[in-house]
């Protein structure tokens, strides 16, 4: 690996802009690609420790370069990768990431015209059964005689092909609040089927995952956990992954999580499609009075003998939090706000934001709502969100590379927490109304994109030195030599929790527990709502200009 670490996708013009360089020197060289000249010259920080990578390091701030162009980076001998300076560079990441919603539909063919070479056939369009305890033996003996259910389409989940309300829930709502926030950040074409007008990429490919989401939900407004087969299949494509479809029990999380959803999808889709809209809030509705009648959790778990996914919760008292805010912010039915100033004092996280804990976005639903919301509770959730941003503030600081993760926070799944944690900060500034962390959230970016202690790309690619084999099967069984684009790998997990991390990564420290190894689940698998704070950071990243304040 180099030992000048940058963002190998590069900056705009006016971002910040930040080197990390293995040693101990005093000055650094900035070269213009095409001519080898020197164009810029920098001083590093005094050398400290980095303890999560377990290296010395020096930093160099080269901010002040805003000429757009192709540069590296040398440190006496040792060179950087190559990166850009561009308007549009971190709006390219943007869409990228987002193109990578369409390579995990489900249910329908991914042509050459808009997939190029990781096409393929249409995958998992047989209906679903509704599993009991004898459903395998049916299914070979009887199975005329079983209920099947349309549960097709959708995104896969991850790197197998499993589809799981609390998952697609998390993942549509950060691609909806991105729309919301940073709209400009979407103005154009990304080249999916539905391309049609500037502006409606994202929604369109939003409303694939909201029309298989809408399938799970019951007559009496509950939803189902998942739609999976009984193992994980082998690394084959999706159309060869002809296992019956078992469709799993509902759960009170997965419901609370279908009514915030849709409640916010129907905010959104109102102007692009109200009829859309509607039905959306109706079964939002619906959820949530079924909800209602249902007060004591009911949680998922796998029955005997079925080894895809669980997402298994153990509490639902931020679900049906986030469901009250949504429906509350979207109607102004005080009923709704009722039952919110309830859960308040119940959920025990209400910063968070991760399939397993919701409570964040139902405190930004209720803070953003501008109905006439309780001014104490108003105040308080400020505070707890600011007292919160102040600490991972103040991380970045004790960090090497200036990111937020703290030295036990790479666990499975930590570029995700390192994206939810940027965009606590961006919170954090929309409440104050300036960019006090906006450095911090560039680090986090940088890191996304090579500026870490393994000198990589977390995503598929972006970069020089990106992620070339995802714990992904579509990516590795398809023949083509570069992975599915935009893709994020989950990134170093100290846990050691697979055969392939536990050989390679022994005695690493932390931040180096990072296989790019296709067998490598727990560090390099990919999964939706990994992707979707990428890309609602990445649209911060992009439109970063227009809310300087």
């Amino acid at each position: 690996m180099g030992l000048v670490r940058i963002n190998q996708m590069g900056y705009k013009p006016d971002s910040p802009k930040q080197l990390v360089y293995v040693g101990k020197e005093t000055e650094f060289n900035i070269y213009q690609s095409e001519t080898d000249k020197v164009v810029y010259t920098g001083r590093l920080s005094e050398s400290r420790w980095d303890k999560a990578g377990e290296e010395t390091i020096c930093v160099g701030e080269f901010g002040d370069l805003k000429e757009r162009g192709n540069y590296y980076i040398k440190i006496g001998e040792k060179k950087s990768l190559t990166f850009t300076i561009s308007d549009n560079q971190p709006q390219l990441c943007t869409d990228v990431l987002l193109k990578a919603f369409y390579f995990q539909r489900c249910g329908m063919e991914l042509t050459k015209e808009y997939a190029g070479s990781w096409k393929h056939g249409r995958c998992h369009t047989d209906f679903a059964y509704i599993v009991s305890p004898d459903i395998e033996k049916l299914i070979k003996e009887s199975p005329e005689t079983l209920e099947r259910i349309d549960v097709t389409g959708g995104w896969h989940d991850a790197g197998d092909y499993g589809k799981y309300t609390v998952a697609a829930a998390i993942a549509v709502a950060d691609l909806l609040l991105a729309y919301e926030e940073y709209t400009n950040a979407f103005r154009h074409m990304i080249g999916i089927p539905e391309s049609k007008l500037i502006g409606d990429d994202l929604l369109y490919e939003v409303k694939y995952e909201l029309d298989f989401m809408l399938k799970m939900q019951k007559s009496d407004g509950s939803v189902y956990s998942k739609v999976t087969t009984r193992f994980f299949p082998g690394m084959i494509m999706p159309e060869m992954d002809t296992a019956p479809m078992l469709l799993f029990d509902i759960s009170t999380p997965a419901t609370g999580d279908f009514a915030a959803v849709m409640a916010l999808a129907a905010r959104i889709y109102h102007v692009f499609d109200k009829s859309y809209a509607d039905i959306c809030l109706e079964a939002a509705k619906r959820a949530y009075k079924w909800l209602k009648k249902n007060p004591e959790p009911k949680l998922f778990k796998n029955p005997p003998n079925v080894l895809s996914g669980e997402y298994g919760d153990t509490c639902d008292l931020d679900e049906r939090y986030w469901a009250a805010a949504e429906l509350y912010r979207t109607t102004g039915e005080e009923e709704y706000h009722k039952e919110f100033l309830n859960y308040y004092p119940l959920v025990k996280n209400r910063v968070a934001f991760g399939w397993a804990e919701v409570g964040g976005y139902g405190t930004i639903a209720y803070l953003f709502s501008k109905r006439k919301n309780d001014s104490k509770i108003l105040e308080s959730m400020k505070l707890e969100w600011l007292a919160h941003s102040d600490m991972l503030a103040k991380r970045s600081y004790e960090n090497g590379y200036g990111i937020t993760l703290g030295f036990d926070e790479y666990k499975w799944g930590s570029t995700m927490l390192l994206l939810n944690q940027a965009r606590q900060l961006i919170i954090a500034e929309r409440l104050l109304k300036e960019n006090c962390y906006h450095t911090i959230i560039h680090r986090n970016w940088d890191y996304l994109l090579g500026m870490n202690p393994m000198d990589i790309s977390y995503v598929t690619g972006l970069g020089e030195n990106a992620v070339m084999k995802p714990h992904h099967r579509p990516s590795d069984a398809d023949g083509v030599l570069e992975p599915v684009p935009g893709l994020v790998s989950g990134g170093p997990c100290s846990g050691l929790l697979d055969e392939v991390a536990k050989k390679r990564c022994v005695g690493q420290p932390p931040a180096k527990c990072f296989v790019d190894d296709t067998q490598s689940y727990t560090t390099n698998e990919i999964t939706i709502y990994w992707n979707s704070p990428a890309v609602y950071v990445g649209a911060y990243i992009s439109t970063y200009n227009e809310h300087i304040r």
